[in-house]
């Protein structure tokens, strides 16, 4: 595999998202940049050290997904910081379902848009997540 490709393919997304050390927010609410099996990356508004370990919770207010990620990078954009992270948990099928989850979140969004309604981004979340969130978790 060459420098330029990424062993997990990645999916670009806007959702918002927490990020926090234990009970230390490192960001209120974010937004995810991409997410793939090995990761996310997501904006914070204070430097990140590599090595730092987070809680990731989707979607903010009310989250039904909070995995512990990895800081592997962080560089400053402007004002705030842009940072990737990995996953912790070695288990590939519950990585593979959060991807899965931010991809059918965001399908979501894209077909109420086609039906005539604009979503932000945390309204199509919780409203998938009400709809859909139960069964799509107890099938894994």
């Amino acid at each position: 595999m060459s420098s330029n490709e990424r062993e997990h393919p990645r999916l670009a997304s806007d959702l918002p998202v927490v990020v926090s050390f234990g009970e230390v927010l490192a960001s209120e609410s974010t937004y995810l940049n991409d997410i793939s099996a090995g990761g996310v990356g997501f904006n914070a508004m204070v430097p990140l050290e590599p090595g730092a370990v987070l809680i990731l919770q989707l979607p903010p207010g009310r989250p039904v997904l909070s995995t512990p990620v990895r800081v592997v990078w962080c560089r400053q954009v402007g004002l705030h910081y842009a940072v990737g992270s990995e996953f912790l948990s070695k288990n590939m099928a519950l990585r593979e379902r959060i991807v899965a989850m931010v991809q059918q979140i965001e399908d979501y969004r894209t077909e109420t848009a086609r039906d005539g309604r604009s979503l932000s981004a945390q309204h199509a979340a919780l409203e998938w997540i009400d709809r859909f969130g139960k069964d799509f978790f107890s099938a894994a």
